[in-house]
């Protein structure tokens, strides 16, 4: 089986001789390569797949210089494919010719070394980029994304994450408020010792900055009211925040709450704060309690 190459020419599969060239991919050809020559890999990954789709849909997959990789496995009469499963797949779904680097000749026993390394992480591309406690920056932005668009404050494991990269930066840099949040939120959680965590206070501030165009101000003066404390009542709802913060500071494993039930106590008293009203003790949050607007009834006497 031959391809096309970009400059002209041919460039066989079945070459036991090493050779490189660029190939315009089409989702017909994607299709024969997976059926024809995808016998000897590993099981394709649903979530890389999709990513890989909808970046060629997006006009955001670009070529970087990784190659399909096609050698003889001694079980076979042919070349079979070493890597590059995904891309060919994701070519078929989003239905986008792409252009790729196609090696042949390559010996089969590479395949147990490729793709063995260490991926590059997000926040080093943002590091990259100039950004400022970019590991923060990306854990923060993706808590943040997840707020909004999915209603939800908690860690997603294990690769589940909706996010990509390139559509993580692209959320940054049309939100770049989001980096005020990262400073915002780190002085916060230093100040706490870590009783509430950094992307939980990230939820908060960016819940009650982005509720107005003149919140970020009050979500500030919020914040620094719960890390000062000076001069509080005992019915003040920050003072009983503070002193349930750092009793909770103790507990241990289950015994803490949620990030979604912290964050819902701190939208709770900062509605309570701002407008002005007193508490005896601090509301019930349940597991499952529904995430609170924030309040449109200022009453506070700005300092």
């Amino acid at each position: 089986m031959n391809l096309p190459k970009q400059d002209g020419g041919e460039i066989r599969l079945d070459s036991r001789t090493p050779d490189i060239a660029f190939v315009r991919v089409t989702p017909a050809m994607a299709r024969v390569l997976l059926d024809e020559r995808n016998h000897h890999n590993r099981r394709l990954v649903p979530l890389a797949r999709a990513r890989h789709a909808k970046a060629m849909r997006d006009k955001r997959f670009v070529t970087t210089g990784d190659t399909l990789k096609f050698g003889h496995h001694p079980n076979f009469a042919w070349a079979l494919m070493i890597d590059g499963q995904h891309r060919l797949a994701a070519i078929v779904d989003s239905g986008q010719s792409f252009m790729t680097g196609v090696a042949v000749g390559i010996d089969h026993e590479a395949q147990q070394y490729t793709d063995t390394g260490r991926p590059r992480k997000v926040h080093e591309t943002l590091g990259l980029n100039g950004e400022a406690n970019s590991t923060k920056l990306e854990t923060l932005s993706r808590w943040v994304y997840r707020l909004q668009h999915e209603g939800t404050v908690r860690k997603h494991g294990g690769g589940r994450d909706s996010l990509s990269g390139y559509e993580l930066i692209d959320f940054i840099e049309a939100n770049p408020m989001i980096r005020d949040c990262v400073t915002i939120s780190r002085a916060t959680y230093r100040k706490f010792s870590g009783a509430v965590s950094l992307p939980t206070l990230g939820c908060v501030w960016w819940h009650i900055a982005t509720a107005d165009q003149t919140y970020p101000a009050l979500a500030d003066e919020y914040f620094q009211r719960i890390t000062d404390g000076t001069g509080l009542a005992a019915v003040d709802p920050v003072y009983l925040l503070r002193e349930r913060i750092h009793a909770n500071a103790a507990l241990k494993g289950s015994s803490k709450p949620s990030p979604h039930q912290q964050f819902c106590l701190l939208v709770e008293v900062f509605n309570a704060w701002v407008q002005g009203r007193t508490m005896k003790r601090l509301p019930p949050i349940a597991p499952d309690s529904p995430l609170p607007e924030v309040t449109h009834k200022v009453a506070i006497t700005r300092t």
